[in-house]
């Protein structure tokens, strides 16, 4: 296959399960990038959570982040477009995780930094049952007295509200509330999560904005998931490759399913579709 964008979802496909890259990944995607494709980190991650080995990869120029409401060149650290939140319809959404009366702990995206309450910081290890995982998302995050205050009296925008829950009843209640806002687009990474962007960030529609900035076709594009966040970029790859491990809605969708995360699907897909 003639291909010259290569989209990569970051936890559940191009991480292991500690949150290694694989090194048979990283030799996939260097000999890629010895090729002239470009490799797109596409995570719902801000910037700074891609990881330093990924971003140090010749052909790792622009990523698509925060679950496409940024698209960024990397090497320049310069945003090329955005769609966020405003910070009143951030509030609301955060306000309505306060006063819902599920246990529910949330925190919101802005400029790439997370923002979480002095309350909430300690707490990720109960809604978080992987480790490695708890120790991310803490690291990625700064603690204030009162997050929904703070959002309101310094943020114009934000980029992504996260929420996480013990219950998956209280999960499902907030997903009907919440899509039935026109102005939201609600999808999840993990069992215990929901991520909360405006209407028209998702990582489909940010990859075919990107590939239209680099010139490059949809057909010479592919693109790797395995949660629910990554199904519009499965569907509108030229290719779309879903994780073995993934959820069924990216396994329908895509053109091939390869072995798990933990198995280095992405290089086993690589290898088989792009260099062979």
């Amino acid at each position: 296959m003639d291909i010259k964008l290569i989209a990569i979802d970051m936890d559940g496909t191009l991480v292991d399960d500690e949150k290694q890259i694989p090194e048979e990944n990283l030799k996939a995607l260097k000999e890629c990038s010895d090729r002239g494709i470009e490799i797109v980190p596409a995570t719902g991650r801000t910037m700074k959570g891609i990881p330093e080995k990924l971003k140090e990869l010749a052909g790792v120029r622009y990523g698509i982040t925060v679950n496409g409401a940024v698209v960024a060149d990397l090497k320049r650290e310069k945003v090329i477009s955005t769609c966020r939140l405003s910070a009143e319809l951030a509030v609301e959404v955060m306000t309505m995780a306060k006063e819902s009366g599920d246990d529910i702990m949330y925190d919101a995206y802005v400029d790439g930094i997370g923002y979480t309450s002095e309350e909430f910081y300690d707490q990720f290890p109960r809604f978080i049952h992987s480790e490695a995982l708890a120790r991310l998302l803490m690291g990625a995050r700064r603690a204030v007295p009162d997050h929904i205050q703070w959002i309101w009296e310094h943020a114009d925008e934000v980029d992504k509200i996260n929420m996480f829950f013990i219950s998956q009843e209280a999960r499902e209640r907030m997903r009907r509330l919440l899509q039935q806002n026109p102005g939201l687009w609600v999808s999840s990474s993990l069992p215990c999560n929901l991520e909360i962007n405006a209407a028209g960030a998702d990582k489909g529609g940010a990859l075919v904005r990107l590939a239209d900035y680099l010139g490059i076709s949809r057909d010479a594009t592919m693109a790797f998931g395995d949660g629910e966040n990554d199904l519009t970029m499965i569907q509108k790859a030229g290719m779309g490759v879903a994780m073995e491990n993934g959820i069924p809605s990216v396994k329908e969708a895509a053109d091939y399913i390869t072995v798990s995360n933990e198995e280095a699907g992405v290089a086993a897909a690589i290898r088989r579709f792009v260099l062979k």
